[in-house]
């Protein structure tokens, strides 16, 4: 896929079947889309190869959406889907581009290596903004999966 490219490694102290649970479990999702100050106000998701999803968000610029299609389901260790904004504020209008989101999970030791990867988008400064964005949300997720 052509376009600018982010790619986020971390470690979760959770086993590989527990991370793909919360990346499309809709109960699980809901709870760590998107970044820090951002809340999931509505999430649905159809977690099957052609199946689709879609959620919005409001934060400090104000509401966004975003949707896609999943491409690839191989539980508990690949998930792929397309990614692309359908609603934002007039700082952010939405750009019509499809990128690809690749979750791809494997054991280490007690736990789950997670190599993220958000490819085809159109800019560097996008993709440095989501890797932001995306990180955020990876620490929700972990604070979900390995609460203290």
């Amino acid at each position: 896929m052509k376009g600018a490219k982010l790619q986020i490694i971390r470690r979760f102290r959770a086993s590989p079947e527990k991370m793909f649970a919360a990346c499309t479990d809709p109960s699980l999702m809901v709870r760590w889309f998107g970044p820090k100050d951002f809340r999931v106000t509505e999430l649905e998701a159809d977690v099957r190869v052609g199946g689709t999803f879609s959620f919005r968000m409001v934060g400090p610029p104000g509401e966004m959406a975003a949707g896609g299609e999943y491409e690839v389901v191989e539980p508990p260790t690949l998930l792929v889907h397309t990614w692309r904004w359908t609603d934002g504020p007039v700082e952010y209008p939405p750009d019509g581009v499809t990128s690809r989101i690749t979750y791809e999970l494997s054991a280490d030791g007690s736990g789950t290596r997670l190599t993220f990867t958000q490819e085809g988008l159109p800019t560097q400064d996008q993709a440095d903004s989501h890797e932001e964005g995306w990180s955020e949300a990876l620490d929700k997720l972990e604070a979900i999966l390995e609460p203290r």
